[in-house]
This record gives C-alpha cells, structure tokens and sequence, in this order.
C-alpha cells in the first residue's frame, strides 16, 4: 500500500458498487441482438460482473454483434471484395467491399466491450471479483462490533 500498487490493494473502499436489480434488456433489443443478450447474460451473472447499471452497455454490445453478423454473412456470400474493372471489362483493381471494412471495425468495438465484460482470457486474467454480500455482511458485524449501527 504504501508503494502505491493498487493491483494487490482488492476493492477500494470508495469503489460505487451498483445496486441490485432486474436485468433485462433494453427495448431496441429485438432479433438477433436479443439471442445474443439471452446468450451472453447468464455468463456475465455467473461471473458476476453484470448488475443493472450495465444494461445499456450489454445492450450496445448486442447490437453490435448484430451488425457484425450481418457484415460477416455478407463476407461468407463473396460480398467482401468489390472488383473495379475499366470499360473494357478488365479487372483494374480490387478493393474490401464496405461489409469487409465495417467487419473489421466492429469487431474491434465488440473486442473492447468483450475485455470490459471479462469475455476473454486475458481480461479475466486481470479481473477480481469480490463477492458484495460477504463485504457487507463483514461490514455490519464490524459496525455491531464497535457498538455502531
């Protein structure tokens, strides 16, 4: 502590700690982004890292696996390559078609929001889960001990 090195430190005493709520998804998530949510949810309890105040996060998370999935069905029928030919019918250059970039980029979102939900190995790696209700209960037969409320 005195060094300054927080990994070993656990939970900060003033660390917010989110209440305890319903969990369900937003309204815009409908379809495939809703499969996603039904899949991905009871991984994120069982780790315990998901509480109400992650709601909207999850749910952007959702729709954009959406659109990742869109970009990478496209990808899957041969609509990553766009061929530019001349007025000849040559082919005058290949380019990634917009489904290819737009791949791409959202995979790099939905990785950003997989590390921030602990959904890689790496990002697990560096996460601590402290069970809230064991602090709490450890919390209160301390106040009782030295006659607080």
């Amino acid at each position: 502590m005195l060094k300054g090195d927080r990994s070993k430190q656990g939970r900060r005493p003033q660390e917010p700690v989110p209440p305890a709520g319903e969990l369900t998804p937003p309204e815009y998530i409908v379809g495939k982004a809703r499969e996603k949510w039904e899949e991905v949810l009871p991984k994120l309890v069982a780790m315990r890292v998901m509480t109400p105040a992650d709601l909207e996060t999850l749910g952007r998370y959702c729709a954009v696996w959406e659109q990742w999935a869109k970009c990478l069905d496209q990808m899957r029928r041969g609509l990553d390559v766009l061929v530019i030919r001349d007025k000849d019918g040559k082919v005058k250059y290949m380019q990634s078609a917009p489904a290819a970039t737009m791949f791409v980029k959202l995979g790099q979102s939905l990785l950003r929001m997989e590390q921030e939900f602990g959904l890689t190995p790496s990002a697990r790696a560096s996460m601590e889960v402290t069970n809230i209700t064991q602090e709490s209960d450890k919390a209160a037969r301390f106040r009782a001990f030295i006659g607080g409320a």
